[in-house]
This record gives C-alpha cells, structure tokens and sequence, in this order.
C-alpha cells in the first residue's frame, strides 16, 4: 500500500470520488507508476531530464479514498505557430485491468489535462499508453480521443519474459542467437560500462545506422546527458563492446520498476559480422534480471499484419530472436483542445513529410531519446 501524500492547494476535484493531485513527491509518484507497470518515460526522473530540455512538466494523480488509481505525466513545449503541445509519452498509466473497466480515473486525469490547456492555449494533448490490455482503444475513443496520424513511440513492442532461470532464458533465444552470441565470446568481444569519452564514437554509429535504415537519432551531446543522467540516477546501464582495445558497438537500456527498456543500439560493421549486438542484448537483459525487472523490452517492432519484409520487418525479425513474445499497443492518441488549428498543424505535419526540411514543425523535437527504433 503506497503511503500517499496530498498537498492541499494542488488538489482539483472530478466528480465526487476521484480526485487529481498535482503536489505529490518522487517516491510517491515512481511507487506507484513502478506499481501498476508504467514506464521509464512516466518516471519522475524521466520528467526531471526533460525539464532540462526545455520542456515544461505537469505531474498528474488520480486518486479515490487517498489511494493512487492512475497517473499522468505531461510534458508541454511551445510549438512554432501552433501553440502549447502536451505530450504524455508511454501514459497515462493505470492499474493492471482498468481499461476494460471503470473509466473514471482516466477521465479524471484528461479532464484536468484540457483544463490546464485551456490556461496555456494548447493545441492538444498527445498520449501514448503502454498497455497491451485490447479494449485500451475502444476506451479511448469513448472519451472522445481520436488516433492521431502518426505515432510518437513504436505501436507494437517485443519482451521477454525475465521470471525465469537464466538457463531457460538462454534456451529460449533461436539457434542463430545463440550462435551469435557464442561467437562474439570466441572471437574475444568484452563488455565494459561506458563513459562520457564513449559518446561520441556511438553517437557516430547511431548516426550511420539511422542512415542505412532511414530513422532519426539523437546527436552527441543529447545521448552525453541521456547516459549520464542513467548512471547518476541508477536508472539504466550503457555497455560497451570491444575488441582488440577498439570500440565496436554500444547499447543503452533503461530500468525502472518491472520493467527494463532497450533505448538505442548500434555497432560499426566489425561489431555486426562479429556478433556484438547480439552480445550486447544478451547482457543487457541479464542485467534486468538481476535488477528484479520482469520485463526487458525491445521496444519498436512492425504490428500484427505488417509486411515481414516492410520497413520494420528486419528489426522485428532480429528481436524475435531473443524468445519474445510479441504486445501490440494503443498507438498515439489526440485530445484535441483547439481543432482548427490542430488541422493546421497536422497539414504542417505532413507538408514536412513531403518536403524535409521546408517546414520546422514539432515533430522533431518532440522525439525522446526512445523515439527511433534503433535499438536492435
């Protein structure tokens, strides 16, 4: 039972059971976000290090009898002729089981959500939950959300399940995994924890990975603080793999709560023929083993029905070598506050598309450090 504190004048009342507080506190907040299965991206230390990116954060509870029943961490950045934009990567977060069921705690939240962007003129709020639950979209579309267009985090993920004996875990990646694996070891590939002076060698790797398979990364300095906040915080590994005193390949995983989070991967072309990501991932999920998470999570692979040989395809077949099991998710959702220039803004989207580079539109400042699927 997590020990809850109110903060009297932040307290605005929906309905008459459920409350939403704004003042709680960090041990409060990731308690129960780590409780009811939530993400890194809903941690308070997540908020802490978007703040220093310029983003503005609001912290959301829904509470009935004293007691957290869901939450919302909004992150809020003007965009450049639009407006206020809200964005709740990877929320809210609910207990296991509400979304086929009462909906009061996520109307709660929204409706303190539309509330605060009325105050500010915003454009919409843009949310994202990671829930496999099936009935998380008809619930959202019941509360008047639309899909939105475009999707802010991946729509489908692939985890393996870590409550397991190690030796279970390594029977259940594929043969060619293994083998992989195995060879990376023979050909004298270690690990070591990576350091500032390491960036910057990855950084370049993320670099031409996301060219060869058309995604966006994040540059040198953004990866620097994203790894250093990790290791401050306790909150993640950044493994290195060399070979014969070179760097051949980097990996950055998040833990928090139940769940640990594959962020970005990448190695140069010694690193792929020698079998260092394979090596890397094997590590990495280990360590959230040891951790006590139950999950370790690929994040980003093509959703039921995609073609296998799509833009996704060549990631998803990589992770499935791990033993995952495949989790659909709601994708993005839109709350729109203002639909005319909602409009505007997503024909501004779009003209983007079509023409990089024409329009500064929001679109790539609101990718996180998890936005691009690079993580394999």
């Amino acid at each position: 039972m997590i020990n809850f504190y109110l903060n009297e004048y932040c307290i605005a009342h929906w309905e008459a059971r459920v409350e939403i507080v704004t003042g709680t506190n960090r041990d409060t907040w990731n308690s129960f976000v780590a409780e009811a299965g939530g993400s890194f991206l809903q941690s308070w230390q997540w908020g802490e290090f978007k703040g220093h990116q310029g983003w503005r954060v609001l912290r959301l509870m829904a509470c009935e009898g004293g007691q957290p029943r869901g939450a919302m961490q909004v992150l809020m950045r003007v965009a450049p002729l639009a407006g206020a934009f809200f964005y709740a990567a990877e929320g809210p977060v609910l207990r296991p089981g509400s979304w086929s069921g009462d909906s009061a705690p996520l109307q709660a939240l929204l409706s303190e959500a539309r509330r605060r962007g009325a105050l500010r003129g915003a454009l919409t709020l843009r949310l994202d939950p990671l829930t496999s639950e099936p009935d998380a979209p008809t619930t959202l579309a019941a509360v008047g959300l639309r899909r939105s267009p475009t999707n802010v985090q991946p729509a489908a993920t692939a985890v393996v399940d870590l409550d397991r004996p190690e030796s279970e875990l390594w029977g259940g990646l594929a043969r060619d995994a293994r083998y992989r694996v195995g060879r990376a070891r023979k050909k004298g590939v270690t690990l070591r924890p990576g350091t500032d002076d390491d960036v910057d060698l990855f950084a370049g790797m993320l670099a031409e990975t996301g060219s060869r398979k058309g995604f966006a990364v994040r540059g040198a300095s953004y990866v620097r603080l994203l790894t250093r906040m990790l290791r401050e915080q306790d909150s993640g590994v950044f493994l290195v793999a060399m070979l014969d005193d070179a760097m051949i390949g980097a990996t950055v995983a998040a833990t928090f709560g139940q769940r640990a989070a594959s962020l970005y991967t990448a190695s140069n072309g010694v690193g792929r023929t020698e079998g260092a990501q394979h090596l890397l991932h094997w590590e990495a999920i280990l360590h959230a083993r040891e951790r006590g998470c139950a999950l370790y999570d690929f994040r980003g692979v093509g959703a039921a029905g995609d073609d296998p040989f799509g833009a996704w395809g060549g990631l998803t077949f990589f992770k499935t070598r791990f033993g995952t099991r495949h989790e659909d998710l709601p994708g993005a959702w839109d709350d729109v506050y203002r639909p005319l220039a909602y409009k505007s803004f997503l024909l501004a989207q779009d003209a983007r598309r079509r023409a990089p580079g024409a329009l500064s539109t929001l679109a790539a400042r609101l990718r996180p450090a998890t936005t691009s699927p690079i993580v394999s």
